[in-house]
């Protein structure tokens, strides 16, 4: 017994120090041969040479260097792979043609006379500031090249501003006598136009958007003044009849705007007669050659800021073909961050002045907002709060760097506080976009007119707009690799450069995590079992 005993004890002591020697090995390695195992089953290439038995050093050394240069390889496939997907996530793509031009409105018309201001020599005389801020009304408006020096304000009460355009404006009446729509002769036209204000002065547009469906009402109240459409049809409609984003409403009637056009023939053309005569205007200004600049443009873009598409002169015919683009954006990354796809849809982007957003009309408030904060007023043609005062010509270059970052060839440095990046306006996610080509020529109208309720004269200019096809270029914005095929791509990479797959990844799990949990569990408990069945059986 005493043996027995004595022989326990040495075992003990021979276990303790056997236990301190090898506690990190039979940590990993329980029974000596756990990474053995593991790699005489993994689907890994080349761990079962590193786990292999009675193998040279030398080899073992090589596989590790050429399991090292492998691993190597494919994370940095795999990062170029990545960065890849996040710098260039989509793509444009053109889509099978499922608009046709009557899916989609024409485009706004705009024109704005180059006489802005008549009989200014009937002017209303009141106090000092009155006159004073009156002069310059008319000084921003008719002498924009050449400013008199002798009256120049920083502000302009937006109640005199009001006062000039109101009183000594070029009335609609005077510059469009008719107009044609598609076979509908319309001899009052001005019944459905909208007067805006623009950096080109007091304007009117046809076909836009109604102001009360496309302006909030701050920005509204401050274009109040202006005699707005009188057709009740189109004042009196409170529901948008089409957006980019949503097209048609289903219960749109042909007289809602924006109107549309059937085809592309020379039927289905849009033709506005114009009247540049200079009669019967009093003192007008600016005094040079009466003509229009005409602006074509989307129906739900303000036409602030828009380069011009032609101008139009007395004698001539103004000949625009359109094409019709729309730019939309895939379903399939509509559920990623505007700033990953790079555009806005209509719920997620609020503005100010506008009720539907476009990158225009954002950049447009944006320069609007900076120039507020910086010249404390807003330039004339810019949306404002009511109340807030017009910038005078003493404010000219304020304005200007405001609205350009302050750049100039002559600047060592760039003004960078002043910059629309901040204002985050990204391009909508449906667009619909206009291009065209422009033709003039000479017509002697007093030879030409056959219309016998309209009389043309040399002043007279006719303007047809057309579109020169039916069909629309529609193109689609889609992941230029969707996250899935990514997934697939990068699995492929592990499988030709390690032969592993999902599963490999589990078995790596299951052998380094959850078998080495158990296999020590089941370990402990066969050495607490140990020493009681041993000492029964001495």
């Amino acid at each position: 017994m005493f043996n027995v005993r004595s022989e326990i004890v040495i075992q003990r002591h021979r276990h303790k120090s056997r236990t301190k020697s090898s506690k990190i090995k039979s940590l990993l390695l329980p029974n000596n041969n756990y990474l053995r195992e593991f790699s005489s089953i993994t689907s890994l290439h080349g761990i079962m040479y590193l786990g292999e038995p009675k193998r040279p050093l030398l080899e073992r050394v090589f596989w590790i260097g050429v399991m090292s240069l492998v691993m190597s390889l494919c994370g940095l496939q795999i990062y170029q792979l990545y960065s890849n997907w996040l710098s260039s996530r989509t793509i444009l793509t053109l889509d099978n043609n499922k608009y046709g031009i009557w899916d989609l409105p024409f485009p706004a018309i705009t024109f704005c006379s180059d006489i802005q201001l008549q009989h200014i020599d009937n002017r209303t005389i009141g106090n000092d500031t009155f006159n004073k801020e009156t002069e310059d009304v008319i000084n921003l408006l008719c002498n924009k090249f050449e400013l008199y020096k002798n009256v120049t304000l920083k502000i302009i009460d937006s109640k005199y501003w009001e006062h000039v355009i109101k009183n000594h404006k070029t009335d609609c009446k005077n510059l469009i006598p008719m107009l044609f729509w598609i076979q509908d002769e319309i001899y009052s036209p001005c019944d459905y136009i909208q007067p805006i204000i623009t950096s080109y002065g007091l304007c009117y547009s046809i076909n836009m958007i109604p102001h009360h469906q496309l302006l909030h009402n701050n920005y509204l109240q401050s274009t109040s003044f202006l005699n707005l459409t009188q057709a009740d049809i189109i004042a009196k409609k409170n529901q948008t009849i089409w957006t980019p984003e949503t097209g048609y409403s289903p219960n749109a009637t042909p007289f809602d705007v924006p109107w549309r056009v059937t085809g592309d023939t020379v039927d289905n053309a849009v033709r506005l007669i114009f009247d540049l005569t200079n009669k019967n205007l009093g003192d007008h200004c600016p005094k040079r050659d009466s003509g229009l600049t005409l602006i074509v443009h989307s129906p739900v873009d303000v036409p602030v800021g828009i380069q011009p598409t032609a101008y139009v002169t007395g004698s001539s015919m103004l000949s625009v073909a359109l094409s019709l683009n729309i730019i939309r954006t895939s379903h399939k990354i509509k559920t990623w961050a505007p700033k990953l796809r790079n555009c806005y849809f209509q719920h997620e982007k609020k503005l100010k002045f506008f009720k539907i957003y476009t990158l225009h009309n954002c950049e447009i408030e944006c320069r609007a907002n900076n120039t507020f904060n910086i010249c404390g007023c807003n330039a004339y043609f810019q949306p404002r709060d009511p109340g807030v005062p017009v910038c005078g010509t003493d404010s000219l270059e304020c304005i200007r760097e405001s609205s350009t970052i302050g750049y100039s060839i002559f600047k060592k440095t760039l003004n960078m506080s002043i910059n629309i990046k901040g204002c985050n306006c990204l391009p909508s996610c449906t667009s619909v976009q206009y291009d065209f080509e422009t033709v003039e020529f000479f017509r002697n109208w007093t030879t030409n007119s056959t219309k016998p309720k309209l009389v043309l004269t040399e002043e007279s200019a006719l303007v047809m707009i057309y579109f020169k096809r039916k069909y629309v270029i529609d193109i689609q914005k889609t992941p230029l690799m969707p996250f899935n095929e990514l997934l697939g791509n990068i699995g492929g990479l592990f499988g030709l450069f390690l032969g592993c797959s999902i599963i490999s990844f589990f078995e790596i799990l299951y052998f380094f995590v959850i078998r080495l949990y158990f296999d020590r569990r089941n370990r402990r408990k066969a050495k607490s079992k140990i020493m009681p069945s041993f000492i029964l059986e001495s």
